[in-house]
């Protein structure tokens, strides 16, 4: 039987990680599109969703080998992602204090949303050990909320970064770098402690 108040409280909590990114990319392109916040939304919810599935399948042989790397990764991932923005940042105000022209505004790619879809949730998949006990089909459905709420919620977190990113816009790719560490830290911290 499924437990639908641990399965929603499991939902948001993963979708947090998202959600911050999601922000982060809304204040750094405030003139992104509809239609890329929905894909960048159904990025993370496809990878919030899909990991835990692997998760469970690859069950508790592997537990043990992964568990310990996988927030290792994706602090890594996040790092890495936080560092380009930040260095980004410095060259355009050191171009600006020089009097260079400003190069075009960065657009959000897709390789760098799948990127982001990948850092944020590969530490789902130690979700999908905790739901071994499952049957197949309860886990799936868990899974597929999982999913649902993380696109859900990621839709609405853009939407208000890409607001705020009107008011925000010379210190975007800083504030976006902050978040993208931030998250890696705090993915390895909770790991850790």
């Amino acid at each position: 039987m499924i437990d639908w108040i641990n399965t929603m409280t499991v939902s948001i909590s993963m979708a947090v990680d998202c959600m911050t990114i999601g922000a982060a990319d809304g204040v750094q392109h405030p003139e992104m599109k509809k239609r890329k916040i929905f894909f960048l939304s159904f990025i993370f919810g496809l990878f919030q969703g899909s990991m835990p599935i692997i998760g469970y399948f690859i069950g508790f042989s592997f537990r043990d080998a992964l568990e310990k790397y996988i927030p290792w990764i994706a602090f890594g991932l996040l790092s890495l992602l936080g560092i380009k923005s930040i260095v980004s940042w410095i060259i355009d105000r050191v171009k600006k204090k020089k009097g260079e022209e400003e190069e075009e505004k960065k657009e959000l790619t897709i390789p760098t949303i799948l990127l982001q879809g990948i850092a944020t949730s590969i530490d789902a998949l130690c979700i999908g050990f905790i739901y071994l006990s499952y049957p197949i089909p309860e886990a799936m459905l868990v899974f597929g909320i999982i999913g649902a709420v993380t696109f859900a919620l990621s839709v609405l977190a853009t939407f208000l970064g890409r607001l705020l990113g009107k008011f925000l816009e010379n210190w975007a790719e800083l504030i976006s770098g902050i978040c993208f560490i931030l998250v890696g830290l705090k993915i390895l911290l909770e790991s850790i402690l």
